[in-house]
């Protein structure tokens, strides 16, 4: 048994003080920080929060170290007991960070627990020096005071939120207790209607997956008083940070709290359990590189929103903007022309969570989605609505996860196939490995649900006339072959438009027909001009989503089958 002890030696302060006790099966043996967490697939370089690192034997006396890279620590021990110190540095809250002040403790211990790598799977024992009358929320167990974990992976996948001040809401599904821990400034005067909405979409997604492991099951919520929005699941458990708490009770903030929770709930089955095989099991020194993120975090996003309609816990005409919003995301991203789902899912440990150069890489939540919507249309129609991409998750889950393996992209479409009935060769080449539009996929699709796609031209005309996106002045987009393309870069500063300041018109900007224009913009200091004509336009345009008015009988029973309206 490995047993870890947390402390702090100021409440106020931000650092958390940890002990462990280590039987160390040689003299000399290594003890490693994780470089990266599950759920955010990019090196976290947790070692640089870590400080003031000492080692003992058991009567107290230092016994020698050395720090053989940056996470990693070759300590020299004879005796039977060992004892390490450090300290964790910890400063800002979000869905995988560890944060500590005199209020709360909310512990990811994957950022803030050393391993022995070759004693992963002996039981790890956490012991928390808190005051006696906070309350704990943690899908681990407890034995007295302290939470044990049957391995270092079970430990480092159920994070804690402890404090004084916790709220609690609690419902059951079948033999499962769900809970709900909310901290933060939240007045959960609607607390009725969140549990018969979380109920709604937690029954419907355990019955469409058929079974649920856990006996408990903790969304540990942050509500700040800040904007925030971030979520990463676990075991048996979610992290979640939304805010600020001063809007909670308004329809757009309830919307997102719902959507994050069922998103993250989702991942119970998707990625915590049904994984990558190069995640089969998690390798904490390295990236983890991995091509199929579009099922991971892609079908994820799509379920997430598609369990709230189907559940009845929000209608049609939320759904259907939800759908406009990854539209709007993706088809405004001149990136879906340049790299696939599947590069994109590859390059997430390079950049997959920054911004990144203008029009390099999609997105593996937004395209992802949409492919998956791609596919579970496939399956309905194909099967004439006997079956759908649940057919394809459950069958997942029985033939890798239940058989203790991880799964590849080959898999994934090997049993869609199954599921289908027909080779999906070409939908892998266009839409995975390919960079096919999918509107050439979706249109047809989703016009046998009683649904069309209709092209809307970008509401600004400097950005469908030119290519041009501004803020606050300040040009941050250039579509690729536009008229801006030829004469602006990023971070110009635009002052006018035909001698007429830019400030004065943005609100009521006039451009149109085939028509030049001069601008006037400041690059390094310097003044610039220069002309440009319109040409033909449509830069950064979408598509939207809209209902058939003379929609069939027919479509409407596909619809059903879908969406269950």
């Amino acid at each position: 048994m490995i047993h870890y002890r947390l402390s702090q030696k100021f409440p106020h302060d931000s650092f958390l003080q940890v002990e462990i006790l280590v039987k160390p099966s040689k003299a000399d043996f290594e003890m490693k920080l994780p470089d990266w967490r599950p759920g955010r697939y990019q090196l976290g370089n947790f070692s640089k929060y870590l400080r003031n690192f000492k080692a003992f034997n058991k009567k107290g006396e230092a016994i020698d170290f050395q720090k053989t890279n940056k996470n990693t620590w070759k300590i020299y021990c004879e005796d039977e007991d060992c004892i390490i110190q450090y300290e964790i540095y910890t400063s800002t809250i979000d869905g995988g960070s560890t944060f500590v002040d005199e209020e709360h403790w909310y512990l990811n211990f994957i950022n803030c627990m050393l391993y022995q790598t070759d004693e992963m799977h002996q039981t790890h024992e956490v012991q928390l020096d808190i005051p006696k009358d906070w309350t704990v929320a943690c899908g681990l167990k407890k034995e007295g005071d302290n939470l044990v974990a049957e391995s270092f992976y079970e430990l480092v996948d159920s994070p804690v939120l402890a404090g004084k001040k916790l709220q609690h809401l609690e419902y059951n599904v079948e033999e499962t207790n769900f809970h709900l821990w909310f901290r933060g400034n939240v007045d959960l005067k609607n607390k009725d209607q969140i549990l018969d909405d979380f109920k709604k979409f937690t029954v419907l997604q355990m019955d469409t997956m058929s079974e649920f492991e856990s006996s408990d099951y903790h969304f540990l919520f942050q509500i700040p008083d800040e904007k925030a929005y971030h979520g990463v699941e676990h075991l048996n458990s979610t992290c979640i940070v939304l805010g600020p708490a001063k809007e909670f009770n308004t329809e757009t903030f309830y919307n997102n709290f719902l959507g994050i929770s069922s998103h993250e709930l989702f991942h119970y089955w998707n990625i915590i359990r049904i994984r990558p095989e190069e995640m089969y099991p998690y390798n904490f020194e390295r990236e983890n590189y991995f091509t199929t993120g579009y099922i991971a975090e892609g079908v994820t996003t799509y379920y997430g929103d598609l369990f709230l309609i189907r559940s009845g816990v929000k209608d049609l005409d939320w759904y259907m903007e939800e759908i406009n919003i990854l539209f709007k995301r993706h088809f405004e991203n001149y990136g879906r022309f340049n790299t696939s789902v599947a590069e994109s899912s590859w390059d997430l440990w390079l950049d997959g969570y920054e911004a990144g150069i203008p029009h390099r890489k999609v997105s593996i939540y937004v395209k992802g989605a949409l492919i998956a919507l791609i596919l579970d249309l496939k399956i309905i129609l194909e099967s004439k609505g006997e079956m759908s991409l649940d057919d394809v998750m459950r069958k997942l889950w029985t033939d890798f996860y239940k058989k203790d393996k991880g799964y590849s992209q080959e898999d994934y479409l090997k049993t869609a196939e199954e599921v289908i009935g027909q080779e999906l060769t070409e939908y892998s080449n266009k839409f995975i490995s390919g960079c096919e539009p999918v509107e050439n996929g979706l249109k047809d699709l989703l016009s046998q649900f009683g649904f069309e796609m209709e092209l809307k031209i970008n509401e600004n005309p400097l950005t469908h006339h030119f290519g041009l996106k501004i803020n606050e002045g300040a040009v941050v987009g250039i579509a690729p072959a536009s008229p801006a393309e030829k004469a602006f870069r990023i971070g110009d500063k635009l002052i006018s438009i035909d001698k007429q300041k830019f400030e004065e018109m943005e609100d009521a900007i006039q451009i149109g027909g085939d028509t030049s224009y001069t601008f006037q913009f400041f690059r390094n200091n310097n003044l610039i001009e220069v002309t440009l004509k319109t040409e033909n336009g449509g830069f950064y345009s979408r598509y939207i989503l809209k209902e058939n008015n003379d929609i069939k009988e027919a479509e409407k029973l596909m619809r059903k089958k879908w969406l269950n309206v």
